[in-house]
């Protein structure tokens, strides 16, 4: 019953989906590695959106694009957008590592900010809209469906690797999630996101699972310089991110393969 109820508190934190009571997520502290299979039900429910899309939508990748947009927010909700906000008016701004971590935990929304939600939407969008229109004009081994799968594995993966590998600046959330995800639980979560990944896309499934973790990576770098160390913003960041990177990278996996077959 506490995994069941872990579990239940990774889907009430990570989605908008109705997960009972809001205690469970005490159960969630112990079991961090549930990020991973909470983001498979994440990437199920928008394949699914995705291969409706995809019928009902044949040919336009713009419109679809912006419609699976607009679904991955409906289902996973706008925290974690709100912490790439606050993580991009924390490392703009200007002074001392205090002033700095002043702007990450600021309510307000400011030019940092919203800087990096523009340009995070504008990135999204165009890898969303470029990996459609490959699936409308060729017959690509893994699919818009199974690459939105993949990134929300990889993303919550990331959440993960993030809270593992830094060191919390104060209490709240964040701390919470980082002080209860030692080596343990990053492996545990390693292991699922590795068996979906590689079920999903064989061996290029881990090659994006491996570079969404070097995105934490960079993410806990730059927490590090910035404020001292990370918060739950910058955890919230790394799912982002990692979205970005994994649509990017399997992107550049197929280019690759059109290179290999392209005749010289």
């Amino acid at each position: 019953m506490n995994l069941f109820d872990g579990l239940l508190g990774a889907i009430g934190f990570l989605t908008t989906l109705p997960a009972g009571k809001t205690n469970r997520f005490l159960q969630l502290q112990e079991r961090t590695y549930l990020f991973s299979l909470a983001g498979v039900l994440i990437g199920l429910i928008l394949g699914a959106i995705a291969t409706i899309l995809m019928v009902l939508l044949p040919g336009h990748p713009g419109i679809f694009s912006v419609l699976m947009i607009i679904s991955i927010y409906c289902f996973t909700g706008f925290n974690h957008l709100d912490a790439l906000s606050d993580f991009g008016d924390g490392i703009t701004a200007h002074g001392s590592r205090e002033k700095k971590v002043r702007a990450l935990k600021d309510m307000a929304l400011g030019t940092g900010g919203v800087a990096f939600i523009v340009l995070y939407f504008l990135f999204l969008f165009v890898l969303i809209q470029s990996l459609t229109a490959i699936e409308i004009t060729t017959s690509w081994g893994y699919g818009i469906g199974i690459s939105l799968l993949v990134a929300e594995v990889v993303s919550k993966h990331s959440m993960i690797t993030t809270a593992c590998l830094g060191r919390p600046i104060h209490k709240g959330m964040g701390s919470v999630i980082a002080d209860n995800t030692g080596f343990g639980q990053l492996l545990v979560s390693f292991i699922i996101s590795a068996a979906i990944c590689t079920v999903a896309m064989g061996v290029a499934g881990l090659v994006v699972l491996v570079m969404a973790m070097l995105s934490s990576v960079v993410v806990v770098v730059i927490s590090n310089r910035h404020f001292g160390g990370i918060n739950g913003d910058c955890i919230g960041t790394s799912n982002e991110l990692a979205r970005l990177v994994a649509f990017g990278t399997i992107l550049i996996i197929y280019a690759g393969g059109l290179v290999a077959w392209m005749p010289w």
